[in-house]
């Protein structure tokens, strides 16, 4: 995970944003990549996230996983009821962080976040 993160990172820095946006979009990626390994793919190696990125105006991300559907309205609804929760916040920091966050269920669950340039 650490060599995608790095590659996204450079990719990040090389778009000329200021740096609490780039902070931001980081944290993010880093939060919902890290949920798709642990979460969606339960670690296993014999599973995929993928990442797409698109930029112009705004930069956009799908992560995808290849694990169950999940209840994404019920997780931010109860990150957001318990901020002191030491789990189940990072969707809930996401929303917070991005312009738009989406959640679908296409033979995996898939994230959608965009951010404005």
């Amino acid at each position: 995970m650490n060599i995608v993160l790095e590659t996204l990172e450079e990719m990040l820095a090389g778009m000329g944003m200021d740096v609490e946006k780039h902070w931001k979009v980081f944290l993010a990626l880093r939060e919902v990549v890290s949920n798709g390994i642990v979460h969606g793919n339960r670690n296993d190696p014999k599973k995929e996230v993928r990442i797409r990125v698109f930029y112009g105006k705004k930069i956009r991300f799908e992560v995808k996983d290849q694990g169950e559907a999940f209840d994404f309205e019920g997780i931010l609804k109860r990150g957001e009821q318990d901020i002191m929760r030491e789990r189940g916040r990072g969707l809930c920091i996401v929303k917070q962080v991005m312009d738009v966050v989406r959640y679908e269920f296409q033979r995996g669950n898939l994230i959608i976040m965009e951010k404005v340039l």
